[in-house]
């Protein structure tokens, strides 16, 4: 399939060409964010599968958590519960680890077990854009399901061109948990520089479920966000951004689903940090037209501190990652067509450290103090023009490879080193303006990390099985420093369709596709729960044990889903729609994946009332029933919720905004796969915001 797809990708690129796009043609194009494809291409053509939450929707949804914010992206499911700081992810049901989160640019390497894997307000953001689909092209390890971008705040997207500064207030409350926030923000710009500030604080209580439960969840939280710009001068521009989470909660050891405080999951008093300190920049001046360069160098740290409350046991993970990525984009004519070449190099460090204060050597079991490091280097094509062999129309070419080499090790152990190669082609064909069809390929890999590799300490404790407590006895973490990388191949068939001529509207488009994903060397933690036979037999305790855990690879899996995505804009009237399914099996046992998630639909409408300045919308979503594959007992029922939400500015460019919502409007009691949770009940919330410049 490899060698077909490249050749055939050759041959429609040199063949017979014809006039080049113009520069007024490509200045009317929608372009999607640089950030994550690397293309200048419009999201309708691009040879995958994209969506993205503009500062529009962010302010009209006010999120309070992961859930809140990304439920609407298609193939994206949030699990671990209503709490935010259990709160994970998946797309197109790969899970966190397959999955590359940014943040202005700077990776966010974080994962723990029971905990989250990301920490930041959504106050403080202005847009998350998604690519469905491997990304290992552009981004190495951990991008087989895709990436997820967020993007902060800055001067220029709070102050039009004839405004010098501005300032925003706002406070709100939600009655499901209680929370109350705030915010505040000042920015302004004088001659070339500019510069923001920014604070939000978050508290909540225990959490109402549906179930009519609920599920303790103090939690209390203080986001900053400092950004300073400047511009040196034409296509000059340097950007210093410092955003922190400080956090801290009462909640079970695992705040993940709903299990009860009990020996193997004490109460916990959690102190949660995150510091990220990005510098971006861009050098392009006109005077050099070969040189376009995009520059990211990040320093980030998360990290949960957890105090048990009954026993005063201490537990520590932090992990810091420091970076540096840079990509320089050539651009240039091949015959005909518009061509790009983008090369780039991307270095990357990875340092955890865990601690636990009940073990001798302060061992935290499942956390290793350990570094990982990787180097890499890529480059991307985009060929963009005529199609070929006298075919009407436009012919798109996105062939991409990148080069990873890795080392982790600990103090204490001899480093593993590999390396990787991961190659991609997309071809978008479109006969005309409004309908193409899109076909993409690519490789992916998962390096193991630091956990999997290192794994140590005590995974769980529990009574003597004949002594009982005070004796305890431990199942222990085995390292495992032979693993090999996961590996993935996906192959994708789309198209694209504009309707809003023909059917008169002022917006009917719709994207969809099928995909198809082979994974090999899959990696799994196995847990061999097993008492020793010393355990019943005098003296009881030496060498009793109850078992070991370890990651090992598993052999492979399929993995099949579709995606289609619907916008309709008409007058006042706008939808936004998506469908999503996925499937798959172990092809070496035929069992269906216990990684899958239902079929899932997700309906965004809203009205808006120009003349009151008034916006009344509704998301829906709706999911089919769903019963775990290896679990028959693990029946999830489907189930339809529905939000409201409405916007109001009393006073035109007063700057005075109301908004308001209801969610889970009728209370229904239900929950996500793999959640182990009923999910908040009926909830209504209200927020005041107050923003002027000048």
């Amino acid at each position: 399939m490899k060698s077909v797809l490249l050749s055939g990708a050759a041959a429609l690129a040199l063949a017979t060409p014809a006039l080049a796009q113009t520069q007024g043609e490509e200045e009317d194009i929608d372009v999607i964010v640089v950030e994550t494809t690397k293309t200048q291409l419009d999201a309708f053509v691009y040879p995958g599968m994209t969506a993205s939450i503009d500062a529009e929707a962010l302010d009209l949804y006010r999120p309070s958590d992961l859930d809140d914010l990304l439920r609407q992206l298609p193939g994206l499911e949030v699990s671990g519960g209503p709490r935010r700081t259990g709160q994970t992810l998946a797309l197109r049901g790969q899970g966190r680890e397959n999955t590359t989160l940014l943040l202005d640019g700077a990776r966010q390497n974080y994962g723990s077990a029971h905990d989250g894997v990301f920490f930041i307000d959504p106050a403080l953001l202005v847009g998350v854009e998604a690519v469905r689909g491997p990304a290992s092209a552009l981004y190495g390890s951990g991008a087989s399901g895709g990436v997820v971008a967020f993007r902060t705040a800055g001067a220029d997207d709070l102050l039009a061109a004839d405004e010098d500064w501005g300032f925003s207030l706002g406070a709100g409350y939600r009655t499901v948990d209680e929370e109350l926030r705030g915010s505040a923000s000042i920015y302004g710009r004088h001659g070339t520089f500019d510069a923001l500030a920014s604070v939000s604080r978050r508290s909540s209580g225990d959490i109402t479920l549906g179930s009519g439960d609920h599920l303790p969840a103090s939690d209390e939280s203080l986001s900053t966000l400092l950004k300073l710009g400047n511009d040196f001068g034409d296509g000059m521009r340097a950007e210093l951004s410092w955003q922190r989470f400080d956090g801290e909660a009462v909640e079970p050891n695992n705040a993940q689903g709903v299990a009860s405080v009990g020996s193997l999951n004490a109460l916990a008093q959690k102190d949660i940090e995150s510091d990220n300190l990005t510098l971006n920049a861009r050098i392009a001046p006109p005077s050099l037209d070969w040189l376009n360069l995009d520059l990211t160098v990040y320093s980030n740290t998360s990290g949960v501190d957890e105090l048990e409350l009954e026993t005063g046991r201490q537990l520590r993970r932090d992990l810091e990652t420091v970076g540096i990525r840079g990509d320089q984009r050539f651009e240039f004519a091949l015959g005909a067509y518009d061509a790009a070449l983008v090369v780039g190099g991307e270095y990357y460090e990875d340092s955890q450290d865990g601690f636990d204060s009940d073990d001798p050597n302060g061992t935290r079991g499942g956390a290793p103090d350990a570094d990982s490091q990787f180097a890499a280097g890529w480059t991307q094509l985009e060929i963009d023009g005529p199609a070929p062999l006298g075919l009407p129309g436009r012919l798109i070419v996105l062939p991409g490879v990148r080069y990873d080499s890795f080392e982790t090790s600990t103090p204490t152990s001899a480093a593993v080193t590999s390396d990787a190669t991961s190659s991609r082609l997309g071809l978008t064909y479109a006969p005309t303006e409004r309908f193409n069809v899109f076909v993409s390929w690519g490789e992916a890999f998962r390096a193991p990390s630091i956990n999997e590799l290192y794994i140590d300490g005590t995974h769980f404790s529990l009574p003597h099985i004949i002594l009982g407590a005070p004796v305890f006895i431990t199942n222990e973490f085995i390292a495992n420093p032979d693993l090999l990388p996961e590996e993935t191949e996906t192959l994708e068939i789309g198209f694209g369709l504009d309707l809003a001529d023909r059917i008169g509207v002022d917006r009917l488009d719709l994207r969809a596709s099928v995909y198809e994903t082979q994974a090999d060397n899959l990696i799994d933690l196995f847990v061999d729960f097993a008492f020793d036979p010393t355990c019943f037999a005098p003296p009881f305790f030496s060498p009793c044990s109850a078992g070991t855990t370890q990651s090992r690879n598993v052999g492979s899996a399929e993995l099949t889903g579709y995606e289609a995505q619907i916008g309709f804009a008409q007058g006042p009237l706008a939808i936004d729609a998506s469908l999503t399914g996925i499937d798959g099996e172990d092809t070496e046992t035929g069992d269906p994946l216990g990684s899958l998630a239902p079929t899932r639909l997700f309906v965004d409408a809203r009205w808006h009332f120009a003349d009151q300045r008034f916006i009344l919308g509704s998301r829906i979503q709706a999911a089919d029933a769903y019963d775990a594959p290896t679990d028959t007992t693990a029946h999830r029922p489907g189930y339809v919720v529905a939000d409201l939400y409405a916007r109001w500015q009393p006073i035109e460019d007063n700057g005075l905004t109301f908004n308001a919502g209801v969610e889970n409007v009728l209370d229904h009691d239900y929950d996500r796969v793999f959640a182990g949770v009923s999910e908040p009940g009926r909830s209504f919330r209200f927020d005041v915001s107050w923003s002027h410049a000048f």
